[in-house]
């Protein structure tokens, strides 16, 4: 799957390490932020199959960067991501959910992430 390109938007280093690590080793092209509006950027220049982002991120939280990416600027680049699935990840997941979704959200996982089940859910999503 070096044909589909997943964006991991996530803060700590560790963590997306490991899931850029496991993504490769499954076969897909992995682009990395550490901010969310490093990651909107990201979104806008890369046209990712994927997004995988936390909630908590530096510079600008994950709703509003959420919110950037499907419904920011009102141009041809915006209206691409509109479609994208995107995967929130955190540690704060039955307060969120629900808000995230109605922003847009194709799905969510609570963090520790278990490494497996999220590569499970990205393969299933983007149909491996």
């Amino acid at each position: 799957m070096a044909d589909k390109k997943i964006l991991v938007i996530e803060d700590d280093a560790e963590l997306s390490e490991l899931i850029q690590l496991r993504l490769r080793q499954s076969g897909y092209n992995v682009v990395m932020a550490l901010r969310g509006d490093d990651g909107v950027k990201k979104a806008r220049e890369e046209r990712p199959d994927l997004i995988l982002m936390d909630v908590f991120l530096p510079h600008m939280d994950g709703f509003t960067a959420l919110k950037a990416i499907r419904f920011g600027e009102k141009d041809k680049s915006n209206d691409l991501l509109r479609e994208v699935p995107v995967i929130v990840i955190t540690g704060r997941a039955p307060m969120m959910e629900e808000m995230f979704r109605m922003e847009g959200a194709t799905d969510f996982m609570t963090k520790p992430i278990d490494i497996k089940a999220l590569v499970e859910r990205v393969d299933k999503i983007l149909k491996k």
